[in-house]
């Protein structure tokens, strides 16, 4: 179900909103933002909920383990362990196949007979994205920089949350941890405006600008044999305002859909085309991916504070990573690379 659907916004958006702000207290709207989470999810495919909801129970385990322990070892296996289990899910559920046909490939080029079979499983949709917020939570909690909620409808709200589920951004729990916090105490006024015109430019932005540009160079993408070389170019150039209004829209009614529910989501997207470099570029564009790259994998692998090989070596594990994150695809490693 997506955001400009009929059924969105004729009939789920108007009863979650309704009944959001007919609760009062601070649970009942936790407990209706986990239900519509689901509720949106399930819209897709209902049988991968359970596999949510065991990502964010482990993840909510792991941070009550940390209120308690304070043994750096047991402290250690409460961050190692849950995180392993959400990677194993990804890897299993998005690049299991991938490394099987590479292994296969790789194989029929040494002249190996394998035929490893493959398991053709169904990739479940936002698996990436709640994926990353269990992780950051568990890495923030374990670092200190937040204090593990105990209220597991207010975790699993966070994670399971409709508006940033399949798309978008990447929201990390203390962004928005005071405004969770103060659920029960925000006046429905408040963001109201804000939130609407959020969710109307980016509305206009994905159907106005976006579908109609697809409409326009997707039929000649599927015959792209038959281009001169300046009709490949002008579908080239389409094709990069596309993906922009498409991706850039989605995350503004997202963020629009956050605010018209007292949540604050951080912006995705700061005019990247206007960057002046490509550094400045990766600054703009998917904001909420380019940030936890840094501060989760860029960092801690050392950054630039080793030297210019290891600054390179850094920055190209991470940039591998960004690439195969996008999709378990041989052109998106080269891409991240």
């Amino acid at each position: 179900m997506l955001f400009n659907s009929l059924p969105f916004l004729y009939i789920f958006f108007p009863i979650s909103y309704i009944v959001f702000w007919a609760f009062t207290s601070k649970q009942q709207r936790y407990v209706w933002l986990t239900l519509t989470g689901y509720v949106f999810y399930s819209f897709w495919n209902y049988k991968f909920c359970a596999l949510m909801a065991f990502s964010t129970v482990v993840s909510y385990l792991a941070g009550l383990a940390f209120l308690k322990y304070r043994d750096p070892r047991r402290r250690r296996l409460c961050l190692i362990i849950p995180i392993v289990i959400d990677l194993a899910l990804l890897g299993l559920f998005k690049y299991a196949d991938f490394a099987l046909g590479t292994l296969d490939s790789l194989a029929q080029a040494l002249h190996i007979s394998a035929h490893l079979p493959r398991l053709n499983l169904i990739l479940p949709i936002g698996i990436s994205f709640y994926t990353f917020h269990t992780i950051t939570y568990i890495v923030d909690s374990y670092r200190g920089k937040i204090r593990p909620t105990t209220n597991l409808f207010e975790f699993s709200c966070y994670v399971s949350l409709f508006s940033q589920l399949v798309a978008g951004p990447i929201v990390r729990f203390r962004e928005i941890e005071n405004d969770l916090d103060d659920i029960d105490k925000h006046d429905s006024r408040e963001l109201r405006e804000r939130g609407w015109s959020f969710f109307t430019i980016g509305m206009v932005k994905k159907v106005l600008i976006a579908d109609s540009i697809a409409a326009i160079i997707n039929p000649a993408l599927a015959h792209s044999t038959g281009l001169s070389s300046s009709g490949v170019w002008i579908c080239m150039l389409g094709y990069t305002y596309q993906l922009y209004f498409d991706f850039s829209g989605y995350s503004d009614m997202a963020v629009g859909l956050g605010l018209l529910f007292g949540l604050r989501l951080p912006q995705n997207f700061d005019s990247p085309y206007k960057a002046v470099d490509i550094t400045d570029f990766w600054r703009r564009w998917h904001i909420s991916l380019s940030t936890v790259l840094r501060d989760y994998l860029y960092i801690p692998l050392g950054g630039s504070r080793f030297g210019s090989l290891a600054t390179y070596r850094n920055l190209m594990i991470t940039m591998l990573l960004g690439g195969l994150w996008h999709g378990a695809n041989w052109t998106f490693v080269c891409w991240g690379a």
